[in-house]
């Protein structure tokens, strides 16, 4: 399943949860909206990226790219990059949001 094309599909339901999220908030918090709302989507992008090395690293990092380029439509910026624990225990630096 390719995200991008799967994301500009399901916009609306994109903008339906950034607004459910707090006014700050960072790519992780969208990715456990976004999964527990598209859970059968979400495991077959996942699937479909398996032989990457990473398949997570790499959809959530489409999904990520994704609100960054229509940060617009989303009503959305880009602030600094915070610290958060991965789904393996790890932690990693993300993206943070901000809505408009």
């Amino acid at each position: 399943m390719d995200v991008t094309i799967f994301l500009k599909d399901h916009e609306a339901e994109i903008v339906e949860i950034i607004l459910r999220l707090k006014s700050e908030f960072n790519s992780h918090d969208f990715i456990e909206k976004f999964s527990k709302r598209f859970e059968e989507e979400y495991i077959d992008m996942l699937v479909d990226y398996k032989d990457t090395g990473n398949a997570f690293k790499t959809v959530h990092g489409k999904i990520a790219r994704y609100l960054s380029v229509n940060k617009v439509l989303f009503e959305i910026e880009t602030t600094e990059k915070v610290p958060s624990e991965h789904v393996f225990g790890e932690i990693d630096y993300i993206q943070g949001w901000r809505k408009l």
